[in-house]
């Protein structure tokens, strides 16, 4: 497969007689498990879904770089400038999956095969990339006014609305509109302590008045400057793919939800689910 891609802002069709080639790009990450296996028992304990969902390892991607050039000079001075921009980590995205980003990091030794006398190379690269892609905009936010996404897709405008929650009381069908489970950050205005926000069988109380920023993802709750760690009690939650989100609210104040969905592979808007 011929395609392209953009890593940390640079684009490989900006480089003059350099084509790229995808060797291997899995379409689904591999499955962690946990195992036991017990004496004087058939097979084995499989305890990979015991916290109520799958975990998954990191997945490679394997790429080629056909470079082309006029000498040998010409050549390595190609595959400098190539190996420089490529090397280390950042954020990959591919010219035919334009929404989903990846998290990725070079991996392995780079080497490269000299063809054509010198004036042609082949430089194989594998990157390392996290288990999920992630949209290239956040739920709350959504797509900035230049983001090339055609008119008729499942995006409502105004989706801040799906995450805003006005005050203490329950809200249903909080949508997390990727595949995957996501840790989100939950903003409160004029929270009342003690403010608890749960969902799904999981809940955190600040013992706090004021405005509180609750980052599940990173699991510190702080207001502005200042951590709140000690005045908290409780567990992050997760929301699960989909509508199945119930959030409860006490303390009052306006609690904003945001995350960056994540999915298997690519982004698909069509079968976003914002509301039923």
């Amino acid at each position: 497969m011929r395609n392209g891609f953009e890593f940390n802002g640079k684009n490989t069709t900006d480089f003059k007689r350099v084509t790229v080639r995808t060797k291997d790009r899995p379409v689904f990450p591999q499955v962690k498990e946990f195992t036991v296996s017990a004496d004087e028992t058939d097979g084995e304990y499989d305890f990979t879904d015991v916290s109520g969902h799958e975990y998954f390892n990191t997945r490679k991607f394997q790429i080629d770089f056909n470079i082309g050039a006029d000498s040998t000079e010409e050549l390595n001075k190609k595959l400098t400038a190539i190996s420089r921009w490529f090397k280390g980590k950042g954020t990959l995205i591919f010219n035919d999956m334009p929404f989903a980003k990846w998290n990725v990091r070079v991996m392995d030794s780079v080497s490269y095969t000299p063809e054509h006398d010198g004036r042609k190379a082949v430089l194989s690269v594998t990157y390392k990339a996290e288990p999920f892609s992630e949209l290239i905009f956040d739920a709350l936010n959504g797509p900035c006014l230049d983001t090339d996404i055609s008119l008729d897709t499942e995006i409502p405008i105004g989706q801040d609305e799906y995450l805003t929650l006005n005050g203490s009381g329950t809200y249903k069908n909080i949508p997390n509109i990727g595949d995957v489970h996501v840790k989100p950050i939950i903003t409160v205005t004029g929270a009342k302590s003690p403010f608890t926000i749960s969902n799904n069988g999981k809940s955190i109380t600040v013992n706090y008045t004021g405005d509180i920023v609750i980052d599940c993802e990173k699991e510190i709750v702080y207001s502005g400057n200042t951590s709140l760690m000690t005045d908290i009690s409780g567990d992050f939650f997760e929301l699960v793919p989909g509508l199945d989100n119930t959030i409860t609210v006490t303390g009052g104040g306006v609690v904003q939800i945001n995350y960056t969905p994540k999915f298997l592979y690519d982004v698909d808007f069509d079968n976003m689910k914002w509301s039923e």
